[in-house]
């Protein structure tokens, strides 16, 4: 592939592509790594970043522009040649003294759109205090890249790069052309009924806040044990938690749709690159009284879309509608994939490593991912595990700056209530 021969894109990225183009959302992500110990040199850091990434050929695509600078449609990918060396100077390097300096960074880099036609990617070297730790924090466009992406960046940046989470539980689409119709007019049948605006789903405004806060892998692993008569899933207790921490905070009228992406690589596409990745709509029970009652709910939802291959339905739709008419198609993705019809909050979990990792010899202290907003989401949820923690972290903007950290507070202590209860 080269910058002459463009690339259709999976439909994830597409989507994230029409978020920019169509909506004028930036669609950045980040994810941030926190190490201990002296801050290397960038010389160093520049020249690790070279090494590992610059064979990465589709970290450097690019979207395929028309003549006005605009993405063609259907949407696609150029892979220009890019020089390693190009690849390290790509390295920023500021000053950040504390977590809120590290946090101020984060909102500004979620609110920088970055350039189809240019690099889709940069890092950063945010130095600390003298041997008080360092921060590495990505930018990339998230059509770039996506959770399980975020993870294979880290991990092949790092001294001993990790061995890959295990496959995620999504079920491939059945065989037959039948039935995988079938998982796509499912996944029509999951957009009903239509869901309300809620008050959070007014537009987005220009500025970004972020709040993050963590835990401990076996508390959540204790509140799975929760589910009367099996186990649930990491994803139902971070959404069952959710829903809790809404009610909590925000009241308890009306039960908002929230979409869930779901990888939809397979056990032998684990380190497969790219934003690979379908949706599940499903309904957060706020208005049930109990957190039992609410992880019941979510794990029975959950488990009938993926019953019903319901994301990989969406991701055959999307690819469906961008054949016949890609500009018509296009805008009904972007207004869809920011619609309070369909969803009004967005909650992705993601497993990056379960190994503690170093970078140069330093330690990986932590490892967690801000997403970017859709059109009409005041705020975002993402939970990642590193190690033995699980950092939960909320995107918003300006306008719902102060509801970060109390809802954030409010899940911890939904999982610790689940955990506390049934362990």
């Amino acid at each position: 592939m080269n910058a002459r021969t463009p690339v259709t894109m999976s439909p994830g990225e597409g989507a994230m592509v029409a978020f920019e183009d169509r909506a004028a959302v930036p669609a950045t992500i980040a994810a941030v790594a926190a190490l201990d110990g002296p801050c290397p040199d960038a010389a160093e850091v520049r020249e690790r970043v070279a090494e590992r990434w610059g064979g990465l050929s589709a970290l450097h695509r690019r979207v395929a522009l028309r003549g006005d600078g605009r993405p063609r449609r259907p949407y696609a990918w150029n892979a220009p040649r890019v020089d390693a060396a190009e690849v390290g100077a790509r390295l920023r390097v500021a000053e950040a003294a504390d977590e809120d300096a590290v946090r101020g960074h984060v909102a500004r880099a979620l609110a920088e759109p970055l350039p189809a036609g240019g690099p889709l990617w940069g890092l950063d070297l945010l130095r600390g205090e003298a041997g008080g730790g360092f921060h590495l924090v990505l930018r990339a466009h998230h059509a770039l890249v996506d959770g399980a992406s975020v993870g294979v960046l880290l991990r092949a940046l790092c001294d001993e790069p990790a061995i890959a989470p295990p496959a995620p539980a999504a079920p491939p689409l059945p065989h037959g052309a039948l039935a995988r119709a079938g998982a796509v007019l499912g996944s029509l049948r999951a957009a009903f009924p239509p869901g309300r605006a809620r008050e959070f789903n007014d537009g987005v405004d220009a500025g970004r806040a972020v709040a993050w806060l963590s835990v401990e892998a076996a508390v959540l692993d204790a509140a799975r044990d929760a589910l009367p008569g099996g186990r649930a899933t990491v994803n139902d207790v971070f959404l069952a938690a959710v829903a809790g921490a809404l009610r909590r905070v925000r009241g308890a009228a009306g039960d908002p749709r929230v979409m869930v992406p779901v990888n939809l690589r397979g056990p032998d596409e684990a380190e497969e690159f790219g934003c690979l990745i379908g949706g599940a709509r499903v309904g957060l029970p706020v208005s049930l009284p109990g957190p039992v009652d609410r992880l019941r709910a979510v794990h029975g939802a959950m488990a009938r879309s993926k019953r019903q291959h319901r994301p990989g339905g969406l991701s055959r739709l999307m690819d469906a509608l961008a054949v016949p008419a890609p500009g018509a198609a296009g805008a009904l993705v972007a207004r869809l994939l920011g619609s309070p019809r369909m969803w009004n909050l967005l909650c992705s979990s993601v497993r990056l490593s379960d190994e503690r990792m170093f970078l140069l010899g330093r330690p990986v202290r932590s490892a967690f991912a801000a997403s970017c907003l859709p059109p009409r989401m005041g705020f975002v949820c993402v939970l990642v595990r590193y190690h033995d923690t699980y950092t939960l972290t909320l995107t918003g903007d300006a306008a719902r700056e102060p509801w970060l950290a109390p809802l954030g507070e409010a899940t911890r202590a939904e999982i610790i209530t689940l955990a506390d209860d049934f362990r």
